[in-house]
This record gives C-alpha cells, sequence and structure tokens, in this order.
C-alpha cells in the first residue's frame, strides 16, 4: 500500500489541503482522508488525475517505482482522455 503515503506525500510536497486535492479530482475530502488513511483504495481514474496533476507516473504513485518519471505532454493528453471515459462509463454503472 505504497500508494496511500505517495498520495500523501505528493499532496503535503505541494502544499495542497485535502479539500484542494478532492476538488481537481471531483472526489469528496473524506475520499482523499480515506486514500492517505488505506481505508479504501483509488480506482485508476483518480490514479490518472493524480498523476496528471502532480506530474509523476502512476507507477510512482503505486509505489512501483522510486523514479518520479515526469510525464510527457502526449502521454498526458492520453492519459487525461482516459481518465474522462473511464469516469463516464462508472457513471453509467
Amino acid at each position: 500500500m505504497h500508494w496511500r503515503k505517495r498520495i500523501k506525500d505528493l499532496r503535503i510536497d505541494h502544499d495542497m489541503t485535502k479539500k484542494h486535492l478532492a476538488k481537481l479530482t471531483d472526489v469528496s475530502e473524506k475520499t482523499i482522508a480515506r486514500y492517505e488513511n488505506g481505508d479504501s483504495e483509488p480506482s485508476i481514474s483518480f490514479l490518472i488525475k493524480l498523476s496528471l496533476i502532480f506530474n509523476v507516473s502512476v507507477d510512482y504513485i503505486c509505489g512501483i517505482t522510486d523514479q518520479e518519471i515526469v510525464v510527457t505532454p502526449s502521454i498526458k493528453d492520453e492519459l487525461l482522455d482516459v481518465s474522462q471515459k473511464l469516469d463516464k462509463i462508472s457513471k453509467k454503472l
């Protein structure tokens, strides 16, 4: 569960409150707290949004790698598209 620490560390390193991150990712502040505490697992859509916001790879957020690989502009566009599609699908469910 490296992602819970990474989410919190990224948020704090960017001087961001849970409320602000919640607004940027379109989830509740309570959801952010659950992710950071390890009480809930983030969706892939949420992880993609985080990678775009903080300009790091999803692998870094998940603790698969310790390198904060910067997401290139072309990959950012693709990730944003995937994230939006996943959001639409999840809302239909």
